[in-house]
């Protein structure tokens, strides 16, 4: 009876094998069961278009065995592989501005008080080396983008194969060293995603275990053989990249260099695509760039086109499948996660304990993607941090560890800033700062303003360690302007003011909230090119004085804010007591506030009040408003001209509207009344108030702000200014 055992065994078998989803594809005569590989290529914004083709697939019922990607088709295929639907995937594209994305600005409410005081004023950071002024190894470091793809990538965090995805994924890059494609099937997605989009120049290289890698199109645009690799027998290749230009496109030194690099990709994509089965071209993207990330819209059309286009062929891939595509119910919104610990990484210059303060973490609270975003941007706007990545990983127990990775800024900086405006023409500002130079815990500024008003100025800020918001700064400063000077709104004088001033100060300038300092000015005056002396009021006698300021910032950024208030008060006081040979005293105090109503309309808000007192005042200490104050910024009252209006004693507010009808463009309206006497009085009801209005059209560019502004005032019946570039 021992035999009848192997017997049913048997019998078994080969009913389960006659029944077999293989058997019964073989007696149909479809052959063996096909496993389909899809492949994205890079293409910058020109990627968004492998959407439109993902959601074709999912409409023929094709199910996707494995992915491959390169660049932005690493950034799609990774989303889509962890179960992102394709409707997911094309409303992430819509919610989301990939311009501000690929763009990089510290947040400006975390920038320390003393940053403050010269954020925004130049447009283009070259590092200092060894061997002197270097290019940027890239134009942004990618920290807006590696804090997107952390969050979307949420329940991934801790799977380290990327074979256990939903769809097993590989993404390519280039290994910067060798120039040899690297295949990232393991790891954090993260990392792997920002390795293989990182754009030569555009954007810094990422660094993973030690090893610097640069955008995967370099090495292997179409990563056909790696989905083979993983398995795939039937390849569907989506090609975005760019074909090379025809002679007559060819028109500059960076469409030369473009064509050139060109040449090695378009040679090993040709190997690559014939390796495919299906291979889809989508050449009505040939006249897109792969920065146009403004027409991400227009080129997600196109790929919804391509994709229904080719639908009957997809339909006759899923017909080949025996297995159906799982059901892809999406992602849901990412759930906090309890954290237990904070796991820092590549800090040298803070210690543990002062980057948990600054994340204001607390054992136990539960964190969103949403949170550590929040919390990650005070150290990212740090100007000793060049990029901060996490990571979620589950702890022993039920919490979870946030891991930290820094990667610090170390360089010395050279940067420049250009400037016009109407009346006193163009303008160039040169900064560098050098760290530790003179010793640890030291930072030293070194600043030239070329122009009609020359500045030449360096500070000395000893903060002995970082961590702490108190520190010590000596700032010396030449400068000269010329001053045309008015009575009664009519010029009678004029003369070049030159002054060499010399400050020492303490303070908690690394503070981010309320700034506080007190300080010892010595000013040494000469008037020059002095035209009716007599008519000219301020004083030129050397005289130094005592101070104390106040400062609070919260604007979301300096040019066209749209949110936040922004507070400054100081006082000055010269006196013989101390030496002084002039005795005057000098207030002022600036209040900004601006109210975001909607996200593109807001409403803004001045107040402005300056008293002084003493026989003698000098130059610039008197209240100028429509000219660079040193403290507050830019001061305006529309109507008026540089210096027309120049009080011991000065009063006046301001109430606007602005709107953004486009993507930083910008309208805005104001209205101005004020009060500037000689002698200071708070009643409102003499008739000494002047009024004026000003319509400003602007724009935020790569060349900083651009605003026509169109003015009129109790004064004048009409002005027009225009301005280029950022202040200083």
């Amino acid at each position: 009876m021992a035999y009848k055992v192997p017997i049913l065994v048997l019998s078994l078998s080969l009913v389960l094998f006659l029944f077999s989803p293989q058997f019964l594809y073989a007696q149909h005569g479809l052959g063996e069961e096909i496993k389909v590989g899809v492949v994205l290529s890079g293409g910058g914004a020109k990627g968004v278009a492998h959407i439109g083709v993902l959601k074709a697939l999912e409409e023929a019922g094709v199910r996707v065995d494995f992915i491959s990607g390169t660049s932005m088709g690493a950034l799609v295929g990774g989303l889509y592989s962890i179960g992102y639907t394709s409707d997911q995937l094309i409303e992430l594209t819509k919610e989301n501005n990939f311009m501000e994305l690929f763009t990089e600005r510290p947040n400006r409410r975390y920038i320390s008080n003393y940053e403050k005081g010269f954020d925004e004023r130049t447009i283009v950071s070259f590092p200092i080396s060894e061997r002197g002024i270097d290019l940027p190894a890239g134009i942004i470091t990618g920290q807006n983008i590696y804090s997107f793809l952390s969050g979307l990538a949420w329940s991934a965090h801790s799977t380290d194969n990327f074979d256990n995805f939903p769809i097993p994924f590989a993404a390519v890059a280039t290994e910067l060293e060798t120039g040899e494609a690297v295949v990232f099937r393991s790891g954090y997605l993260p990392d792997a995603i920002r390795a293989s989009i990182s754009i030569p120049s555009a954007m810094y290289p990422h660094i993973i275990d030690g090893r610097m890698y640069i955008d995967g199109g370099i090495a292997r645009n179409l990563p056909v053989q790696d989905a083979i690799d993983m398995g795939a027998d039937y390849i569907i290749a989506v090609d975005v990249s760019m074909p090379l230009m025809e002679q007559d496109e060819i028109r500059s030194l960076t469409e030369i260099m473009n064509q050139t690099v060109l040449f090695r990709v378009n040679e090993r994509l040709e190997i690559e695509r014939k390796k495919a089965d299906k291979l889809i071209l989508i050449r009505e993207l040939d006249d897109y760039s792969m920065v146009d990330f403004d027409q991400m819209d227009k080129i997600l059309e196109i790929g919804l086109e391509v994709g229904q286009r080719y639908i009957d062929d997809f339909r006759e891939i899923a017909g080949k499948q025996i297995a159906a595509p799982s059901e892809r119910p999406g992602m849901e919104p990412a759930v906090a996660l309890p954290i237990q610990n904070v796991i820092t990484k590549g800090n040298t210059l803070f210690d543990n304990e002062f980057i948990k303060r600054k994340l204001e973490f607390v054992p136990g609270n539960s964190l969103s993607p949403d949170l550590i975003d929040e919390k990650i941007s005070r150290l990212f706007s740090s100007q000793y941090i060049k990029q901060v990545t996490y990571r979620i990983v589950p702890d022993t127990s039920y919490f979870y560890n946030l891991q930290i990775n820094i990667e610090e800024n170390k360089s010395n900086d050279f940067k420049v800033g250009l400037r016009y405006e109407t009346g006193t023409q163009a303008s160039i500002l040169l900064e560098s700062t050098f760290q530790d130079m003179l010793h640890p815990g030291s930072i030293n500024r070194f600043e030239a303003r070329l122009g009609d008003r020359l500045e030449f100025g360096s500070d000395y800020i000893y903060y002995g360690a970082l961590g702490s918001s108190l520190a010590a700064l000596t700032s010396f400063r030449f400068m000269t302007e010329k001053v045309d000077w008015y009575e009664d709104f009519s010029r009678v004088s004029s003369f070049h003011n030159h002054t060499f001033r010399a400050e020492i100060s303490a303070g908690n300038y690394f503070s981010t909230q309320h700034m506080f300092a007190l300080g010892f000015r010595a000013d040494f005056t000469a008037f020059r090119n002095v035209i009716n002396r007599e008519g000219i009021e301020p004083s030129e006698r050397d005289h130094h004085a005592l101070f104390a300021r106040y400062k609070f910032d919260r604007l979301n950024r300096k040019s066209y804010p749209t949110r936040g208030q922004k507070f400054i008060a100081e006082g000055f006081h010269s006196n013989p007591i101390f030496y002084s040979p002039i005795l005057f005293t000098s207030i002022s105090g600036y209040w900004e506030g601006h109210l975001a109503v909607t996200p593109d309309f807001s409403i803004r808000n001045t107040l402005y009040a300056g008293f002084n007192y003493g026989d003698e005042l000098p130059w610039l200490y008197w209240n100028t408003p429509n000219r660079l104050h040193p403290s507050f910024g830019f001061v305006r009252f529309g109507g008026f001209s540089r210096y027309e209006i120049s009080k011991r004693n000065i009063q006046f507010g301001s109430f606007g509207v602005q709107i953004e009808p486009f993507y930083h463009r910008f309208i805005g309206f104001d209205i101005f009344g004020g009060r500037f006497m000689d002698e200071w009085n708070l009643d409102f009801t003499r008739p000494d108030m002047e009024y004026g209005a000003a319509l400003t059209v602007g724009a935020q560019t790569i060349l900083g702000p651009i605003q026509a502004i169109f003015s009129a005032s109790t004064i004048n019946s009409f002005k027009f200014e225009l301005q280029i570039g950022y202040q200083f």
